[in-house]
Parts: structure tokens; C-alpha cells; sequence
């Protein structure tokens, strides 16, 4: 055994030299990350193609009228804010932020609030520079008031994407920050 106690001294040290060699040598230049995926930005998205403001008849609210912002969210979804009126005597509105999956041009909307029997359904047919909104069968309790449709043909005043909508009590709601989920929870 006395033997190998001056080997395995012999041995620490040398570890010991080799540790404190390489640390006496320049750094070695920092080994770069790997590059992130940013996230696409709403313009460079395939559903950028449909963003814009689209409306139909009186937009300042003395006939009937309404407008369309479609905001894109991912490839194949866009977020949309709908506000319309069916004009005089009554002004009945209706107001709707939400989500809508596209296909080939073709978007489509579908939700049931928990007083709704037959919910929403509402198709979004792009032709650019139009969209035809048709609400599909017997699915049309989208929330709005008494005589309020949104089925038109709503032309694009405008193709840049929009950044934000005014709803109808006053908010300004950004379609980046805001989902269609979260304003609603919010009770806005």
C-alpha cells in the first residue's frame, strides 16, 4: 500500500496541472445559440391576404350599416370585430369579437352561449375586395339585437392590418393583446 499513496499524489497533481493549464488559456469563443423562431408577424402570415377594414351601407350609424376588422392570427385563423345596425327607426346594434378558421378563402365562426338553443355559425366568404358574411342555417343567436343579421357583402375600405377596435362601450381592445377568450372573461 505504501506504494500507491505516492501514485495517486502523483496523479492529483497532474489533474491539478491540466485544470489550472486550461484555465490559464484564452476563453474559447462562446459557442453561438441556436436561432429562435420569432413569431410571424401579422403581416407575414397567409391569412394577412384577408386583413383589413370591409364595410357595408352607413358606417355613421344614421341608416343601416356595418364594419368588418379582420385582424391575422395564425395561417389558417384571423380574429374578426364585427359592429352593425339595422339603421331606423329602432338602431338595434350588435357587436362581435371572435375567432374564425379559414380554408381556402372560406372562413368559419361557431359558438353557443349557454342561453343560446341553436348558437352561431356564421361563414366569411373572401373574394377580395369583398367578403360575403352568411349566417348558416337556423344558427344565427350570434348575440346581436332584435332584427340585426350580419349576412352582407362588405367591401375593404382598407387592406392594412388593423391594430385595435373601439367596442361599444368606449374600449379600445388590441387585437395582439386581447383574444377573443380573454375579452370575453373579462365581461367586456
Amino acid at each position: 500500500m505504501p506504494l500507491l499513496r505516492p501514485a495517486v499524489g502523483l496523479l492529483l497533481l497532474a489533474a491539478l496541472a491540466a485544470c489550472t493549464e486550461a484555465a490559464d488559456k484564452a476563453p474559447a469563443a462562446p459557442v453561438p445559440a441556436p436561432p429562435t423562431a420569432s413569431a410571424a408577424t401579422p403581416a407575414a402570415l397567409r391569412t394577412a391576404a384577408y386583413a383589413g377594414e370591409y364595410n357595408w351601407g352607413d358606417t355613421k350609424r344614421e341608416q343601416a350599416g356595418g364594419t368588418l376588422l379582420v385582424y391575422p392570427e395564425s395561417d389558417s385563423t384571423v380574429r374578426f370585430y364585427l359592429d352593425i345596425s339595422n339603421g331606423p327607426p329602432a338602431f338595434h346594434v350588435g357587436q362581435l369579437y371572435q375567432r374564425a378558421v379559414v380554408r381556402q378563402g372560406v372562413a368559419h365562426c361557431a359558438f353557443r352561449e349557454e342561453y343560446d338553443s341553436l348558437g352561431c355559425r356564421l361563414q366569411l366568404t373572401f373574394a377580395p375586395p369583398t367578403v360575403v358574411i352568411k349566417t348558416e342555417g337556423n344558427h344565427g343567436e350570434c348575440g346581436f339585437g332584435q332584427g340585426v343579421w350580419a349576412d352582407e357583402t362588405y367591401r375593404r375600405r382598407r387592406a392594412a392590418v388593423p391594430q385595435h377596435f373601439d367596442d361599444g362601450g368606449g374600449r379600445k381592445v388590441r387585437f395582439e393583446d386581447t383574444s377573443p377568450e380573454q375579452y370575453k372573461s373579462a365581461g367586456l
